[in-house]
C-alpha cells in the first residue's frame, strides 16, 4: 500500500474560482484508491484499482463522480469531477493532485 500524506491538490470549477494548493491525503494498493480532503466538512473519493494508473472514484457525502489518471512512476493525478450536492446544484470541473 502506498499512502501519501502531504499531497496537495487544486480543484477547477467550471462556475467558481479554483481551490489551489488545498492539503489532502492519497491512499492507492491493490484494490483501491481512497482521496481525501477537509473541505465541506471532510470528503473522501474512493474507487477501484484495476492497475491501469486509471481510476473512477464516488464520494462519501453526496452524489460525486469523478475519474483520476496518471503515468507509470508519476507523481501526478489529473482528472474531471461532477458532484450534485444534497439541496444543491450541480458542479463540474477538473482536479490535480501533487502526490507528497
Amino acid at each position: 500500500m502506498a499512502l501519501w500524506k502531504n499531497c496537495r491538490m487544486d480543484s477547477l470549477f467550471y462556475s467558481a474560482k479554483a481551490d489551489t494548493n488545498e492539503p489532502c491525503e492519497v491512499r492507492i494498493d491493490e484494490r483501491e484508491i481512497v482521496v481525501t480532503y477537509a473541505r465541506d466538512d471532510g470528503v473522501t473519493y474512493t474507487g477501484r484499482n484495476d492497475g491501469t494508473g486509471h481510476f473512477e472514484l464516488h464520494a462519501n457525502r453526496y452524489n460525486g463522480r469523478a475519474s483520476l489518471h496518471m503515468f507509470p512512476g508519476g507523481s501526478v493525478l489529473e482528472g474531471y469531477w461532477l458532484e450534485t450536492p444534497i439541496g444543491g446544484a450541480e458542479e463540474r470541473g477538473m482536479w490535480r493532485i501533487v502526490l507528497a
